[in-house]
């Protein structure tokens, strides 16, 4: 019982000469795993200094660089050692071809069975990479203004005006606008009665506007200096008179929009220059009167 187990033994275990010989080889693909390793490693470190660079130092560039470098580094070294994990079982002398077609099944499987969260990733992903949008931006989604807070390859956390909280799966996202990008336009419309000397009102409104462009205060929030483009409509009885502010995303454009709106309201008003429609109810009451035949006719009974 014994001896057929002993030489069960000795053939599992090769000769010395071909045991030093797979010793050497597996040495040779672990150095080998691990300097690759290494190598991508520091590769992944320069393609996140690189995006923090091109980030131009913004708020969550070197979080997105981050989380990017951490996906990579985990990609890169499952990749590599399971290949080194491949080469070793063939240097003891296992078939690893069935081992990878049944890999290749089960990764199929999962494919199937995990792809919403596969579609996540993949969403993530290029969302960090194609940088477009980062933590303390203000982003609008379906609609709503919303402040990301944190974005990771699955989903993304967004904080609304009213304080509450939205984890949002990154697959989910179809289009969103980034309101804190380069620059942010808004309209001032004024309305104005349209039976009133509109040249008077535009005259009045310019010198708003370049009173405002004077003063280095207000000067120094705005991109361009403001504009009055003019009577944008006219629907009934008001008219519209438009200017517009370009300034840096943040609360630059609307502090300047809510002063041209509060300066030309006074303006308008001491200039005699009525700024809405006035709306009257007139209430005409009944006169006495005899009461219709209609009203004091007796209803018949059914017989």
């Amino acid at each position: 019982m014994i001896l057929p187990a002993y030489l069960l033994i000795l053939k599992l275990i090769p000769e010395s000469e071909k045991l030093a010989e797979m010793g050497i080889r597996l040495a040779l693909t672990v150095g080998g795993a691990f300097l690759l390793m290494q190598v991508a490693w520091l590769l992944v470190g320069r393609v996140q200094h690189w995006m923090v660079r091109a980030g131009h130092d913004r708020p969550g560039s070197g979080q997105r660089a981050q989380t990017v470098g951490q996906t990579l580094r985990s990609l890169a070294t499952a990749v590599i050692w399971a290949g080194a994990f491949i080469h070793v079982l063939a240097i003891f002398g296992w078939d690893v071809k069935p081992l990878l077609a049944g890999a290749g099944i089960l990764g199929v499987a999962l494919g199937f069975g995990a792809q919403t969260l596969v579609r996540d990733l993949i969403a993530g992903y290029f969302i960090l990479v194609e940088n477009q949008f980062a933590v303390g931006e203000l982003v609008e989604v379906d609609g709503q203004p919303a402040l990301v807070e944190e974005v990771t390859l699955r989903c993304t956390r967004l904080r609304s005006f009213n304080g509450f909280v939205h984890y949002v799966p990154n697959g989910e996202f179809k289009m969103v606008t980034n309101r804190s990008r380069d620059w942010n336009r808004l309209t001032v419309d004024v309305p104005v009665g349209a039976n009133e000397d509109l040249g008077r009102a535009l005259q009045l409104c310019r010198g708003v506007v370049d009173g405002l462009n004077a003063e280095p205060a207000w000067r120094e929030r705005l991109i361009e200096p403001a504009e009055l483009w003019g009577v944008e409509s006219l629907a009934g009885a008001e008219a519209q008179l438009r200017m517009v502010v370009r300034s840096r995303p943040g609360a630059d454009a609307f502090q300047v929009a809510r002063e041209l709106r509060l300066r030309s309201h006074e303006a308008l008003v001491a200039g005699n220059i009525r700024t809405g429609t006035n709306r009257e109810i007139t209430i005409t009451p009944l006169t006495a009167g005899p009461v219709p035949a209609a009203a004091t006719a007796t209803p018949r009974e059914n017989p």
